[in-house]
């Protein structure tokens, strides 16, 4: 199975245009508030028809209300629903059934019991990251004996996504920042990650 790719932090039609000349999984804009590379509904709305049909949009979302969820869910529209706050379990099914998509929920592994709490979700999907936006790896040698699916995020870049694939197969990866140069998305840093990513797959039997 190929590992699935993400690319995040869409915000303007050339990110978009980028992304479907490399033609991810996924392509992920960004509501929650305050963050660097937010994006409005109407916005997102309008890169999304800008997109490869083939490629699925997601929200990511913090600690916002699930009728506000809902209705940029509609809006967009989303396929995914990503939860980055310190969401409930009773807000993500909550927000699963306003929106009838699937939630999935991101967990900072700052230590190995977090990776207990991420077991225990009902969250459709896990995403495992060291941190909101950091750009830093955390200790996967903790992912050793974590038996759900996940998508990894937190520090991936061209030189360590191969690596990352090969030794922890993860279901997906999810980047961000190594993408930009100078807070922008980088159409050929794009091309490279996502190459790096189909290779490692090539290399690994999975």
């Amino acid at each position: 199975m190929a590992t699935e790719l993400k690319f995040c932090g869409m915000r303007r039609e050339a990110d978009i245009l980028a992304a479907n000349a490399c033609l991810p999984d996924y392509i992920g804009f960004v509501f929650a508030a305050g963050a660097r590379r937010a994006v409005t509904p109407e916005t997102a709305r309008e890169l999304r028809a800008k997109a490869d049909p083939r490629i699925l949009a997601v929200g990511v979302f913090a600690d916002q209300s699930p009728a506000y969820i809902a209705d940029a869910a509609a809006k967009v529209p989303l396929d995914v629903i990503q939860l980055h706050g310190s969401e409930s379990e009773t807000v993500v099914e909550e927000i699963r059934r306003r929106t009838g998509k699937p939630v999935w929920r991101a967990f900072q592994v700052t230590a190995p019991a977090v990776l207990t709490t991420a077991a225990e979700t009902g969250a459709d999907g896990i995403l495992l990251d060291s941190g909101k936006g950091s750009g830093k790896t955390f200790a996967w040698e903790w992912l050793r004996y974590f038996s759900r699916p996940y998508m990894l995020a937190g520090g991936l870049d061209t030189e360590n996504v191969g690596e990352a694939i090969k030794t922890l197969s993860p279901r997906g990866v999810d980047v961000s920042s190594a993408l930009e140069t100078d807070g922008q998305k980088d159409p050929e840093k794009m091309r490279a990650f996502a190459e790096a990513v189909r290779r490692a797959d090539s290399e690994t039997e999975r």
